[in-house]
């Protein structure tokens, strides 16, 4: 008889759950991310997914989302993923319905790293995600009918000239972007958006259509069927990238608003720890220099010295943006959206 064979059960049982425990201590569990369906799910995959699996050890897969937030919604506490990109105006409704991990700065200490105005903190003081990068908000125009100058300040797309030549996103954006911004510059606060109601209206008023997608408005930009509208400057980059030459995007005199992303952690996260992982990973130069470099972001750290060449694409340095740039409190923002939409969709339709 061998001598494995003359040992007790209770030995044999306790062995194979040593090595059971071993080899679960040398293969971290796996981990999902909810990312923005399309181009930006490739820059994930292969700038994010790939190097932090080769570097933590822990495999990560990307789950393509057409809005990761109403994926989060949808789970109701079960998600398929264990972290989320989202809008930062998008969060603190998902907060509210306790679908989101609460956070201290002892389980993400790398957003110190993140100037304090760019944290999005719930009604108790906690956070609720890791910003990961930002883009602005200003206005897009095509430079073969217009100049950069005819839009110098916000105001000047209020002016009757623009009638039926202007373009605008739909209610949800313009409550969460527009309506704050001009509430701003209008003397409102993130909190008392009423002063700025007036310039909404006037604003809508000029307009053509409102666009329902990123392409649509593109298109309406460079054939000239619009001169000019509130627009996203990752877009107008890409379609710089991409060969467009007649539409470019201005910076009024006001500023224009930084629009931030973050990763958040889903209620009910299978894999919390390698999710906080990540979420302490992101800010790490190799990643922020991907994002700029694929995605035409800004750094949300701004200790990262980005490329020359990435540098003069983007216009301005990380420190230079968020000093020139309004950042709203997404907390107030969010908190108050559906309202906000409610209010925005009843004077477009009154506009017409």
């Amino acid at each position: 008889m061998s001598r494995i064979d003359t040992l007790p059960r209770r030995g044999l049982l306790g062995g194979a759950a040593a090595l059971v425990a071993g080899s679960a201590r040398a293969q971290a569990p796996g981990m999902t991310i909810a990312v923005y369906a399309g181009s930006s799910s490739a820059m994930w995959r292969d700038q994010v997914a790939a190097p932090f699996s080769a570097q933590s050890g822990i495999r990560t897969e990307i789950f393509e989302s057409a809005l990761p937030a109403s994926s989060i919604a949808q789970s109701r506490g079960r998600p398929q993923f264990d972290a989320a990109v989202v809008a930062n105006y998008s969060a603190p409704g998902l907060a509210e319905r306790n679908l989101l991990e609460e956070l201290t700065v002892e389980d993400i200490p790398a957003i110190r790293q993140v100037p304090e105005q760019y944290w999005t903190r719930n009604a108790a003081g906690k956070i609720i995600g890791m910003p990961v990068y930002f883009s602005f908000y200003g206005i897009a125009y095509n430079s073969e009918l217009v100049r950069a100058a005819d839009f110098a300040s916000w105001n000047d797309l209020l002016d009757p000239k623009w009638k039926g030549k202007l373009s605008m996103s739909r209610a949800s954006f313009v409550a969460a972007y527009d309506l704050t911004l001009y509430s701003k510059l209008a003397g409102g606060t993130d909190a008392n958006i009423d002063p700025g109601i007036p310039s909404i209206r006037r604003l809508a008023s000029n307009v053509l259509s409102v666009y329902t997608s990123m392409s649509s408005l593109q298109s309406q930009l460079s054939r000239g069927e619009v001169v000019a509208a509130p627009f996203y400057s990752t877009q107008v980059g890409m379609m710089k990238r991409s060969g467009v030459r007649n539409v470019d995007i201005v910076i009024p005199r006001e500023g224009a608003m930084n629009l931030s992303y973050m990763l958040v952690i889903p209620k009910g996260a299978r894999n919390m720890a390698s999710a906080k992982r990540l979420l302490n990973s992101i800010l790490e130069p190799a990643y922020q220099t991907a994002f700029a470099q694929e995605a035409l972001s800004f750094p949300m750290n701004p200790t990262v010295d980005l490329p020359a060449d990435v540098q003069a694409v983007l216009g301005g340095t990380t420190q230079e943006m968020m000093a020139r740039n309004y950042s709203p409190d997404w907390w107030v923002v969010g908190s108050a959206l559906p309202q906000r939409t409610r209010m925005i969709e009843e004077l477009l339709q009154s506009s017409r």
